[in-house]
């Protein structure tokens, strides 16, 4: 019993270290390059409805904006006043403190997206922001 209990700390460390990712730029360029060749309606139900389109030299843009992964929760600070009365005897108190609080996500990093497309195929695409990555691991 006593073996056990020194075991499930480090197991459980373990656990949540273990479902760490990371994100990659990489990752996400091979997904995009997965697209080229495709025709346009692939990469808009792969995508969604890009944010615009541009057309001009017989070739047309398509541009997203998207958010990438967010880094994690979320630590607020906080500051409280409580008043309580006694339970079992007589007394009451006034209290204040001050607290932080863990939880909700942080924004995601942008990412722009501009696939270029020529007679209904993409044929290559380009990306900018710190947000153009994939979870890997």
């Amino acid at each position: 019993m006593r073996n056990r209990r020194h075991g499930l700390p480090a197991l459980l460390s373990l656990l949540v270290l273990g479902g760490c990712t990371t994100a990659s730029p990489e990752a996400f360029d091979r997904r995009i390059a997965a697209l080229i060749g495709q025709p346009e309606a692939e990469a808009v139900a792969a995508l969604g409805v890009p944010q615009r389109s541009y057309e001009g030299d017989g070739r047309r843009l398509l541009h997203y904006e998207f958010a990438g992964p967010a880094p994690g929760p979320v630590l607020r600070p906080g500051i409280g006043l409580g008043f309580g009365t006694g339970g079992w005897g007589s007394g009451w108190g006034v209290g204040t403190g001050i607290g932080i609080g863990l939880g909700g996500q942080a924004a995601g990093a942008p990412c722009v997206l501009v696939l270029e497309s020529r007679e209904g195929r993409i044929t290559g695409f380009r990306r900018s922001g710190p947000g153009c990555a994939l979870p890997v691991g």
